[in-house]
């Protein structure tokens, strides 16, 4: 052997003593690698509950600062999703999952707003899809204190609690949640996140003062929300079809963020947050919310509304009947948890 061989080996031996042992460095490896792939797994949980959520106009579910009844209330993340991460062993309780989003429009010159769109919202205990189900603002309710009126005059009557007391008595479903979000809150969520892609059976015509939008698959920007939302003249069931078109929207807004990436990123939806403004307030079991929103396999939304004009003459109330024992079948489907079955059972109420 040569001396530099030698050199060599005893260079090594030296070595030996200082360095550790494989098995306990493998270990932290392997422990640093899971959390990496659980911080990953948190990332796509949030994004997935803030594409479902956000649809739904519940914009600011995973950030630390949610308007709670109008005030700001801190929310950890960890309250948020819990200690079972999406994939543990851990097992997740389920239940079913209830949202009113109650859309107003408060009307220049007038101190109240009226509920221009009533759609509860329903994540159902197997977490396969969300469910959208849209309540005529002219149907006929029978309103706690107040006798009988239309849907759309409970907010005018007593805000969001009323309605949500009213849709309460009427369906018979234990809400978890209420959103309430205006017109403008609308567009600078849309402005913030950008134009999304909605198809229309048919066109919506120019009125009071809002343009038209044609028939067709199109992008719809801010300035375009309005017109989609509110507009009705010209289409063949008026209120059903608008009900319908609002649908399509959520949805759609719910594909893109799930799509482009916007909902993975927490600074993301802050700024969509921010766009919102004070024209978004929510009430309810935030955390219970967001968990059930991330158990979801997918962003979809499918949508459900009345299949025809229903009229009830009702001397100054006439309205859209909404107790008749399709509602009634509907509704109850909702609380027992399988409006897939009853979704299959009457395709005609199924937004396309």
């Amino acid at each position: 052997m040569s001396t530099v061989e030698e050199d060599l080996r005893a260079a090594f031996g030296r070595q030996e003593a200082v360095v550790p042992e494989a098995g306990p460095v493998r270990a932290r490896i392997d422990l640093a690698w899971v959390r990496v792939k659980r911080r990953r797994t948190r990332r796509r949980a949030l994004g997935a509950a803030a594409a479902v959520l956000l649809a739904a106009a519940a914009v600011p579910v995973v950030t630390t600062n949610w308007w709670h009844g109008g005030q700001p209330e801190q929310i950890q993340s960890e309250e948020l999703l819990g200690t079972a991460m999406p994939g543990s062993s851990v097992p997740v309780a389920r239940d079913p999952v209830d949202v009113l989003l109650i859309g107003i429009d408060r009307r220049p010159g007038s101190k109240t707003a009226r509920a221009d769109t009533v759609m509860l919202l329903h994540l159902p205990a197997d977490r396969s899809a969300g469910w959208m189900v849209s309540l005529p603002r002219d149907g006929l309710v029978d309103v706690p204190g107040h006798g009988r009126q239309k849907l759309a005059a409970t907010t005018a009557l007593g805000g969001a609690q009323v309605t949500t007391a009213t849709v309460t008595a009427l369906t018979g479903v234990d809400l978890d949640a209420a959103v309430v979000v205006d017109y403008p809150a609308w567009r600078g969520v849309t402005e913030a996140a950008g134009p999304v892609r909605v198809c229309l059976d048919q066109a919506i015509s120019a009125q009071g003062g809002r343009k038209g939008l044609a028939k067709g698959c199109q992008q719809i920007n801010d300035g375009d929300v309005t017109a989609l939302l509110q507009g009705q003249d010209g289409l063949r069931q008026l209120g059903i079809d608008r009900d319908r078109n609002t649908q399509r929207f959520v949805a759609a807004l719910a594909r893109k963020l799930a799509a482009d990436g916007t909902a993975g990123s927490l600074t993301r939806v802050q700024q969509l947050i921010a766009a919102a403004g004070a024209g978004l307030q929510y009430d309810g079991d935030l955390p219970v919310l967001l968990k059930a929103a991330t158990q979801l396999a997918s962003p979809e939304l499918i949508g459900l509304t009345a299949p025809r004009f229903n009229i009830r003459y009702d001397g100054e109330n006439t309205g859209v009947i909404v107790d008749s024992a399709d509602w009634k079948s509907l509704y109850q489907a909702i609380r027992d948890d399988r409006l897939a079955g009853w979704a299959v059972a009457n395709p005609t109420y199924v937004t396309k």
